[in-house]
């Protein structure tokens, strides 16, 4: 392996069960530079006496105070996560997953945001949505969690490096990669729901010093999936047309990487992979049959060389291009007053009843007829790192981003590119009167026809006292509206041409500490975050067809953190993370949709002397959380306040534990509750058709829970060699 530099932290707390939060600013030795690969690797973080890998972008942030939680592979496989929600869910701080995971479709939300809030980034490449014809493309969801090295977790503004909708957020994934030596690793589960799994990577060395180096991987999930609507949430005629099924989920992720080290110095890095998952989420109020389809391809590379001990260059590029089919049906209803007839059968039917067939919607039908919902993007990043001693250092560069709808050409929505060009700069001074102080003063300027030029800053601050230490950081940053948000033509829902950006500035600070008494560490940091949201971006409700508007009101989002952490010796490890945020519009109360109003994330994890037995626990507790719908948001309802605890227990047989065996739990306790809670309307139901009921009758909308895994058993196999 190659020589890495490593930097001692006071730290918060790393184990086998819990993420690593750093929270201390490394100390770079003077001829750290010096070691050319460290260029190009990542660098080697010694937390509570355990390393823990971390890009270089990482360090920084934490080094100039930022919040960086990292979750590694070790706790991904302890938690049994069979997706990136449930990951989210049970190891990342603040977090909240909107929508559902095991709907297929869902987003990850930091701290109070929304979807554009937290940007989700796969080894450098957004998985942000553009905004295809259709609806969204769920980039999240193609993520295969056994590929995943770790989770970096930037909370507070990073849109500075990682460029537009980091506002409140980053969460970066860096996967298994070549590294010049010969590995496999092989995976098999099967657990409830019918759910099996195949996953696997093989890496290995092309010539005799480890400088050509390629890796092939692949995963396969297929589940029935749990019951996501109870049936007696189904509009009688939706009911009637056969809309009352399972939900079966399948995922495919196949990749080639390749790493070639020309010299010490220079490093190359090439990845291709294909995700290609599909989902069934027709909903109780007018959807039969939703078979979804999602292809997902990239291609990423990157190119780092070290110049001298004084100056490091970082290009990276990708590409990508995700479609979507989307079949979605509605059920065929009588609507003659005097009955009709069925003519395949002569039965008559009843006005208003169904007839137990269903139609396609517009662009949404099966084979040809179901359109593609597609948008092709591509970015490059230059990075210089300039380290000057005694004093300070700079990073500066370039990014481009550019994006375009690929839809079919049946929708009329521009195949025009939206090209984002950012120039920025970081200064990180030392200063002469206080060198263990650290701050950084950061601007950068976006260039685009959409909107002609975006300045955005960030700041951070970071001031070591003994054991303890206090951070401060915050920034500003935007979001285009979406491509549909913007040109959208269906027949629930239409676009609006002139929406605006959405402005983000967030600040956050922290006081924490750590403290090891013999074999017992302990460590802890409590802190605040205060954003503004303005021209939000948001939906209408109730309406037919809805549409997008920027809302005039600020949103107002102020929360608390707190983080404690315990280790006692190499057995034991337990940590408890609390979140809470308010979030309204500016002049009201109301706590905005989706958005819990506190919660409480744990992990307690016990292993045997020789470390072969492992048990792990992941408690989460979610506050109050609320969803609006009807006209004018007249309904309401809290599908928060529910505790849900997960766990495992796993073996490591083998002389160099190389065969691993798990049972995971789910929902250990089998609570009743809602991963998401949706409005819908009886416009289908044999009451409205017959005239029975109106638009303005109160049973006319409603609610229904979308229902969260019960409790559930999974047993897994894995192996290396």
């Amino acid at each position: 392996m190659n020589t890495r530099f490593k930097h001692q932290l006071t730290y918060i707390l790393a184990s086998a069960a819990t993420g690593a939060l750093l929270c201390a600013a490394p100390a770079r030795a003077a001829d750290a530079a010096s070691d050319a690969d460290s260029a190009a690797d990542p660098s080697t973080i010694v937390v509570t006496g355990q390393a823990v890998e971390a890009t270089q972008v990482a360090e920084e942030a934490v080094e100039f105070g930022n919040y960086v939680q990292i979750v590694d592979a070790k706790q991904i496989e302890a938690s049994g996560a069979s997706n990136f929600a449930e990951l989210a869910q049970f190891l990342i701080k603040g977090a909240n997953v909107g929508y559902s995971p095991d709907e297929g479709e869902y987003t990850i939300r930091l701290d109070g945001g929304g979807d554009r809030d937290t940007l989700v980034v796969l080894d450098g490449v957004p998985l942000y949505d553009r905004g295809p014809a259709l609806e969204e493309i769920w980039g999240t969801t193609t993520i295969d969690p056994h590929m995943i090295e770790r989770v970096e977790v930037f909370r507070g503004g990073n849109s500075l490096f990682f460029g537009s909708n980091g506002g409140i957020g980053v969460v970066s994934i860096v996967t298994k990669r070549p590294d010049g030596t010969n590995k496999v690793e092989l995976g098999a589960s099967y657990g409830s729901f019918n759910s099996r799994e195949l996953w696997g990577n093989a890496r290995a060395a092309l010539d005799s010093e480890g400088r050509i180096s390629a890796m092939v991987y692949g995963s396969m999930q297929d589940t029935d999936g749990p019951r996501l609507f109870n049936p007696d949430d189904f509009v009688d005629n939706v009911a009637a047309a056969g809309a009352i099924h399972t939900y079966p989920l399948n995922r495919t992720n196949v990749g080639m990487k390749f790493l070639f080290k020309p010299s010490d110095a220079t490093e190359i890095r090439l990845n291709g992979q294909y995700t290609q998952i599909e989902f069934d989420d027709a909903f109780p109020d007018n959807e039969v049959i939703s078979p979804n389809r999602v292809r997902y391809p990239i291609i990423d590379g990157s190119i780092t060389h070290r110049w001298s001990d004084k100056l490091l260059t970082e290009f990276s590029a990708y590409w990508s291009n995700p479609k979507l089919n989307n079949t979605e049906t509605y059920a065929e209803v009588c609507r003659q007053a005097e009955g009709c007839i069925d003519p395949a059968t002569g039965a008559a039917i009843a006005f208003g009843d169904a007839t137990g067939r269903s139609i396609p919607y517009p662009n949404k039908g099966f084979g040809k007829d179901s359109k593609v919902s597609a948008f092709m993007e591509y970015g490059m990043n230059l990075r210089n790192t300039l380290m000057l001693p005694n004093v300070g250092e700079a990073v500066f560069g370039v990014q481009r981003t550019s994006y375009r709808n690929d839809s079919d050409p049946v929708f009329p929505i521009s195949h025009e590119w939206n090209t984002t060009t950012g120039v920025y700069l970081d200064v990180r001074p030392t200063l002469p009167f206080s060198p263990n102080t650290k701050v950084s003063l950061a601007g950068r300027v976006d260039f685009s026809k959409a909107f002609d030029s975006k300045f955005i800053w960030k700041f951070g601050l970071r001031q070591p006292i003994g054991a303890f230490y206090v951070r401060a950081n915050g920034g500003t940053s935007y979001s285009l509206p979406k491509t549909n948000e913007l040109f959208m033509d269906t027949v629930d829902r239409i676009g609006n041409p002139d929406l605006k950006p959405e402005s983000t500035e967030t600040y956050n600070g922290a006081i924490g500490f750590a403290k090891t008494f013999g074999d017992v560490s302990i460590s802890g940091e409590a802190g605040i975050f205060h954003t503004d949201i303005t021209n939000r971006i948001q939906s209408t409700s109730g309406l037919t067809p809805n549409t997008y508007y920027n809302n005039t009101a600020v949103t107002q989002i102020r929360g608390l953190t707190a983080d404690l952490n315990l280790a006692i010796g190499k057995q034991w490890t337990f940590n408890l993370g609390y979140t809470r945020q308010k979030a309204h519009l500016k002049g009201s109360d109301l706590q905005i949709n989706e958005t819990p109003e506190y919660m409480i994330q744990g992990t307690a994890a016990w292993s045997s002397p020789d470390d072969r037995f492992h048990v792990n626990l992941f408690p989460r507790y979610q506050g109050p959380e609320y969803a609006t719908g009807g006209i004018g948001g007249s309904l309401r309802h809290n599908f928060g306040n529910y505790l849900v605890v997960n766990g495992s227990i796993a073996f490591w047989a083998g002389e160099e534990k190389q065969h691993r065996f798990q049972l995971r739990f789910v929902n250990i306790f089998d609570e009743k509750y809602a991963e998401r809670y949706g409005y819908g309307n009886m416009r289908f139901s044999s009451a409205f058709i017959r005239g029975e009921m109106t638009t303005s009758d109160p049973d006319y909308y409603f609610g229904y829970p979308f229902e969260g895994k019960p409790r559930s058993v999974f047993f897994s196999y894995t192996t290396s060699f």
